[in-house]
């Protein structure tokens, strides 16, 4: 094996995130290794010389190794993100199409809603929109920090923007939840659609949450 791919190999078992992702630094690790190396043999180094001074000067596997996994964790919370913005809008308009569609106006009893649950739901409102709110801003600001804080730090503020954006939304959730079932049970069984909608709306808050609050990748020595 050459000194090239033994170090990518031992870079590769020292990462832990997105397969994807992964290709994509090792990859351009390669690519980097292989111009630093041709150039040596231009020098008139060997082949297996030309390489190893390459990957001396790519500097030590665990070095470079805990900044890549930084980098990872950082691209795996901006595809969070991304989730959340996509993600908790369309499940609300999926779980109020299915409503209007199965159940209809919720005053067709014809007895209007107290002024308490009118508060709910417009507070409900307002909360269910905060996490791509949230989602959006971070994706700009991590953009701009970016280019100001490494990808340690970095991905530190992207973990704590997720973990704000994941609570909001299963807040959110919770409130509707509560005051519903104060309000009458019997609003909580729908029907079957808005029923699955939300256990799918459960779900996808806590997936979105998880990743917040998990313990990061440890690097191996």
């Amino acid at each position: 094996m050459s000194a090239i791919e033994a170090y990518l190999g031992d870079l590769d078992r020292r990462l832990s995130g997105s397969a994807r992702a992964k290709t994509d630094l090792l990859t351009e690790a390669r690519d980097g290794l292989i111009d630093a190396a041709e150039a040596y043999r231009e020098g008139g180094a060997a082949e297996a010389e030309a390489e190893r001074r390459a990957v001396a000067d790519f500097g030590p596997a665990a070095v470079i190794a805990r900044d890549y996994q930084a980098e990872l964790v950082v691209r795996g919370d901006i595809g969070t993100l991304w989730k959340v913005i996509v993600g908790a809008p369309l499940i609300q308009l999926t779980w109020e199409l299915a409503r209007i569609w199965t159940y209809g106006d919720w005053n067709q009893g014809g007895k209007p809603n107290p002024g308490w649950y009118v508060a709910v739901i417009e507070l409900f409102g307002i909360l269910v929109f905060v996490p791509p709110v949230i989602g959006a801003i971070s994706l700009f600001g991590a953009r701009r920090l970016g280019r100001r804080l490494d990808s340690v730090r970095l991905g530190k503020v992207t973990r704590w923007t997720v973990g704000a954006a994941a609570t909001t939304n299963l807040l959110a959730l919770l409130l509707l939840t509560v005051g519903t079932t104060v309000l009458d049970p019997s609003r909580m069984n729908v029907s079957l659609v808005c029923n699955v909608v939300s256990l799918g709306w459960v779900a996808f808050s806590l997936w979105l949450l998880s990743p917040a609050f998990r313990p990061r990748p440890a690097l191996a020595a």
